[in-house]
């Protein structure tokens, strides 16, 4: 799907259908990551037919997903999570080579062979669940969310939390803790794509800080490959800065001035368009290479071999532009 009209067309089918739900909780223990299915009381045979826990999750994070989408223009492109930019009202799709654990546990539950553990009180602790994973949909089609747990949301019950007794009149103290649930989720996956909506937040819930520096290294040997930059070891110091280790991803993958344009007019479009007046690339002795020593020369640089620097073909007009919706 290239446009989030389409998700949107196709997941509100689905959520409008007849459909049901499934709930997981990620446990993280000291033998690491497990993932257990949750017994929901009114599946049951003993279920009361006054319990609608099913139907209330369902509707919620149903709700939830709906209302999310309602927030984007329909006809923006679904970007490559790999060529993210600054953009914060975007919805990615992953393309990176490795995949964070997080992200193959949200595709696994998918699988209608898979088996699961289910969660046990009496052995599992609410105190170790780090996740929850959500899937909704019927045989044929799924979607599933993943909802990050803090903290926060657990209830215990030695805080002396005080629920009413109606029929008595009178207040009585809860004797066991309480997992609060809200319907926010942070990423999803629809036919084995895995979204992704808030950028920042995902790094640090699947900490793939590792992954995008291995994405950045590739890019940087790209770039030294080219002959463009004086001092190649520049680039690498900085990837342990994320937010630059991720503009370097969006070059291997994505560069078309890397990939189609040579050196010298790389260099002669350096010279010629007034961005580089006020943030000038300077040039080794030669000056068939770019020397980068310092902060600013380095943006500088990224926003040259990204194509973040445009002519209007009708006004002629210069402009920096960080979204780039194909048109061709």
């Amino acid at each position: 799907m290239k446009k989030i009209c389409d998700l949107k067309q196709k997941t509100e089918e689905l959520l409008n259908g007849k459909i049901g739900i499934k709930l997981y909780f990620v446990l993280k223990t000291a033998e690491g990551r497990q993932v257990k299915a949750v017994n929901i009381a009114d599946e049951t045979l003993t279920a009361s037919k006054d319990d609608t826990t099913s139907e209330t999750l369902l509707k919620g994070f149903k709700d939830s997903f709906m209302q999310k989408m309602e927030g984007y223009e329909e006809e923006d492109e679904i970007l490559a999570l790999s060529s993210a930019d600054e953009r914060k009202n975007a919805i990615f799709y992953y393309d990176l080579d490795e995949l964070p654990e997080e992200m193959q546990e949200l595709l696994n539950v998918m699988n209608q062979n898979q088996k699961y553990e289910t969660f046990q009180f009496a052995e599992d602790s609410l105190n170790e669940i780090a996740a929850f994973l959500i899937v909704i949909g019927n045989s044929k089609e799924k979607l599933s969310l993943y909802r990050q747990q803090y903290p926060i949301s657990l209830l215990k019950r030695d805080k002396c939390m005080l629920t009413p007794i109606p029929h008595a009149n009178r207040l009585k103290k809860i004797t066991e803790d309480i997992l609060r649930v809200d319907f926010n989720f942070q990423f999803f996956s629809y036919q084995n794509v895995v979204y992704v909506t808030d950028v920042d937040r995902i790094e640090k819930i699947c900490g793939f800080n590792e992954i995008i520096k291995k994405e950045a290294a590739r890019s940087i040997v790209a770039i030294e490959s080219a002959g463009l930059i004086d001092d190649i070891e520049v680039l690498r110091d900085e990837l342990d800065n994320t937010a630059f280790a991720r503009k370097l991803t969006r070059i291997y993958r994505d560069s078309k001035v890397l990939k189609s344009v040579n050196k010298s007019e790389i260099i002669d479009f350096t010279r010629k368009h007034n961005y580089f007046q006020k943030n000038p690339l300077k040039l080794n002795a030669t000056g068939d290479r770019f020397i980068l020593d310092t902060k600013r020369s380095k943006n500088t640089f990224m926003k040259l071999l990204n194509d973040d620097l445009l002519t209007s073909a009708l006004t002629k007009a210069e402009y920096e532009s960080l979204a780039k919706n194909s048109v061709g």
